[in-house]
């Protein structure tokens, strides 16, 4: 089994330091961003969305980088970079909404100039190291988690293309008002963990996928404490916030069944 290279697990050992940093910066301080924040997010509720993405960035990517084997550490390694190399796009279309003149947007800016640089390079070096690529797990993921996975990860991609594409698009089934940029960096978040729930299926190994199993938990759970935080938030979209909440109760079911399934086979 190919190993996890050093340089991979520096690069994501960091990453996941930033990523819970900038987590605690948008949820903690979600009505500071004006002061705390690379830009001003309005609602708050929006800051409060995208510190929850980060947090459950972090519990993915760290997760990876304490796999010993590339073949648990890939499924979560690919959607991070897909973020990355999504972040770094949006941030050169709407570079004039950061601000320069702090520390936070140029630290925003240099990040992520460099992040995508980095990760490249530590991919290159891992995907050239030579051994077996497969896992030997012989048990698969229960159909119902396979199923579940493959409709969220769907619904994940298509909204988080639809955010991206066309920000303006969203306007109706939004549960509220989000500007270009929000819309662009919430779309980043969800195609990249919506690649990572079908890379999941792909690979159908419930081991390899404990460490996406709690980051899924965690990030519905976080979703939907934003979503109470920050009621006041929300716009007269009733059917929207319905499907947006009820969505983040299937994420948590499904987590929480793949992470029975790899602590069952884990006993076993």
């Amino acid at each position: 089994m190919r190993p996890v290279t050093p340089r991979l697990r520096l690069t994501l050992e960091v990453f996941a330091g930033l990523a819970l940093i900038a987590g605690a910066l948008l949820f903690l301080g979600a009505t500071r961003t004006d002061a705390w924040w690379s830009w001003t997010i309005e609602p708050p509720l929006t800051a409060a969305t995208l510190g929850a993405f980060y947090w459950a960035a972090f519990v993915l990517i760290l997760m990876a980088a304490r796999s010993k084997t590339w073949v648990r550490a890939r499924p979560a390694v690919y959607p991070v970079a897909v973020i990355a190399a999504l972040l770094l796009v949006i941030t050169l279309i709407h570079l004039d909404r950061f601000d320069l003149d702090s520390l936070f947007g140029v630290f925003w800016v240099v990040a992520y100039a460099l992040v995508p640089v980095q990760l490249a390079w530590a991919l290159v070096e891992q995907r050239g190291i030579t051994g077996e690529d497969r896992s030997t797990t012989q048990q698969r993921l229960p159909k119902p988690l396979r199923r579940a996975l493959i409709f969220e990860g769907a619904v994940m991609l298509a909204a988080g293309a639809l955010l991206l594409v066309a920000p303006a698009a969203t306007d109706d089934i939004w549960p509220w008002a989000l500007s270009p940029l929000t819309s662009r960096a919430i779309g980043s978040f969800l195609v990249g963990i919506g690649l990572a729930a079908l890379m999941a299926v792909r690979e159908d190994d419930p081991l390899a996928f404990r460490g996406a199993a709690i980051a899924y938990t965690v990030l519905g759970l976080l979703e939907l404490l934003a979503l109470n935080l920050h009621i006041p938030d929300l716009g007269e979209r009733p059917l929207a916030t319905t499907f947006y909440a009820a969505f983040w109760v299937a994420v948590i079911l499904t987590g929480g069944y793949g992470l029975r399934a790899s602590r069952a086979l884990s006993r076993s």
